[in-house]
């Protein structure tokens, strides 16, 4: 860390230049009059782009969705505790996403605190369970150590959300203090070598192994060096169920995510002699299920080679050296078809139509899991492109990180599969989409029913009997008005109730610049 560029500035000015100097050039914001300081700030530090977004939920999954993509880390800026409230949901999936992010909340003037004003909270509790590490800002002092030791935070395999709580007078405060240069080291990949000698042993006794890929194993490069070892005898390779970014089409391995019920993961684990985790965690089950355990599969078969984030893809390399495994190679391509579809339109052949016509290079962002489970398993036949899902579980995720997305890659075509309950959660990313001219595409799954939690009922055999708690699990009467909606937004619609009026609306949708919405009735 060099210095440089000394000049008296006020504190907001200071945080924002230091910001760019670690690599920040967006800010997604919902301010406030505790911000206001920050916001005038923005004028004098064009480095830093300023988007706004009518809902706090909407800044913190675009910046998440922005970092997935760009692997560079975004800003976001709240307005005190409520306002920060209103985010942590999507936090929590870029937590879990990995997902480097400044994390920046306003606050009262110090001096105002000991008030208890009606907007005061305990902002430093609500952020903690989200963050790698929160700072307050309380003295130009504070200011200074908090902004470094949180832009240092956004680097490394460490990395996360970082967040720095901003009071209104030390953004006006004067600041003389050099501003930082900030040089990330080195991402240096560790993995397991002896796990990778017992492994590669293994498969020589024709074991049946299973390699379960995550987060970095996930890559382009790192699923290159997987296609060495796709052909081998007794293995196979699964992504974990929810990974932050994973690629596929164009020739490349197909890689299909894991089991999400428990009465599905355990038994499929305990097929195979070995499992081993490269870049993933301990597969565990996501909501407890009578009858199997948390850590799914027999742990005493499951061997760790390397973490998330750290070396998967020179596991992968070694393990195919160690085998002496061909050269990297990307197979022929075997595209999907939707020729011979017919006419019905199931969640099933409109995850067929959206394969058979995705873009090249596109980026798929996948909440519902109406669309998004259908398409995954057609993924390998689709061009080549980048998924991103709900990493945490917490819906309302996929438009707004759709939409960060496409800020982080404006020359990619987006394609948000998107359920119509979940989408609710944040449809004002619609409205931030038309603002900027995002180059997404949305496709809403509307069957007007929350269907995880209507499998969820008959699964566990909790099946409500009334009609006012069967209609707990239904957003129909009334119906949401899609088409209107989104027209509310400045996004333009269709509605279509067949494959082919689907084929037509996704063709002309992905030819155009700007944002779309296909709203997809389904049975």
């Amino acid at each position: 860390m060099s210095v440089a560029n000394v000049q008296q500035q006020t504190g907001a000015q200071w945080l924002l230049r230091s910001a760019s100097r670690a690599g920040i050039r967006m800010c997604f914001a919902n301010p406030g009059t505790t911000e206001l300081p920050f916001v005038t700030a923005l004028d004098s530090v064009p480095e830093v782009r300023p988007v706004l977004s009518l809902f706090e939920g909407v800044c913190s999954g675009a910046a998440d969705g922005y970092f997935r993509i760009s692997r560079k880390p975004a800003m976001v800026l709240t307005h005190l505790g409520p306002g920060f409230a209103n985010s942590i949901a999507n936090f929590h999936n870029a937590r879990r996403a990995r997902s480097a992010i400044f994390n920046v909340i306003g606050d009262h003037m110090t001096w105002h605190l000991a008030a208890d004003a009606p907007l005061a909270s305990d902002i430093d509790s609500l952020a903690r369970p989200v963050s790698a590490g929160v700072w307050r800002a309380d003295s130009a002092e504070a200011l200074q150590r908090g902004t470094l030791a949180a832009l240092g935070q956004l680097h490394g395999k460490d990395a996360g959300i970082a967040t720095l709580i901003l009071p209104m007078d030390m953004q006006s405060v004067p600041i003389d203090a050099p501003l930082a240069d900030f040089v990330a080291g080195p991402s240096m990949g560790t993995h397991d070598h002896h796990a990778v000698e017992a492994l590669a042993a293994r498969i020589r006794k024709k074991e049946r192994v299973l390699l379960l890929l995550g987060d970095d194993a996930l890559a382009e490069k790192a699923l290159l060096q997987a296609s060495r070892l796709a052909g081998l005898p007794q293995l196979e390779l699964i992504g974990e169920t929810f990974p932050a970014t994973s690629e596929h089409g164009g020739g490349l391995p197909a890689i299909r995510r894991f089991p999400y019920l428990a009465e599905q993961a355990h038994p499929y684990l305990l097929e195979f002699d070995c499992v081993a985790l490269i870049g993933a965690k301990p597969p565990v089950a996501f909501f407890g299920s009578e009858g199997y355990p948390s850590f799914l599969g027999d742990p005493a078969r499951i061997i760790t080679v390397s973490r998330p984030g750290s070396g998967g893809l020179e596991a992968l390399e070694q393990l195919a050296d160690v085998l002496n495994a061909p050269a990297p190679f990307l197979a022929a391509p075997d595209r999907i078809s939707d020729v011979m579809l017919g006419e019905d339109l199931t969640p099933a052949s409109a995850s067929q139509v959206i394969a058979a016509h995705l873009p090249e290079n596109a980026i798929v962002s996948a909440e519902g899991g109406t669309l998004g489970f259908p398409f995954n398993q057609l993924a390998y036949g689709a061009a080549r492109h980048t998924t991103i899902v709900l990493t945490g579980g917490a819906i309302g995720q996929g438009l707004p990180s759709a939409f960060g997305a496409s800020m982080a890659a404006p020359d990619r075509k987006v394609v948000a599969l998107q359920s119509d309950g979940s989408a609710l959660f944040t449809p004002q990313a619609l409205w931030s989409m038309a603002r900027e001219s995002a180059n997404v595409v949305v496709l809403i799954a509307s069957n007007r029913r929350y269907q995880v939690l209507q499998n969820e009922m008959k699964r566990t055999g909790n099946l409500p009997q009334t009609p006012a708690v069967q209609n707990l699990l239904s957003i129909s009467g009334p119906d949401v008005d899609w088409q209107a909606l989104s027209a509310g937004f400045g996004v333009p619609s269709k509605r279509v109730a067949s494959v082919s009026e689907l084929r037509r609306a996704f063709q002309a949708a992905i030819a155009e610049p700007g944002p779309a919405l296909i709203e997809v009735m389904l049975p």
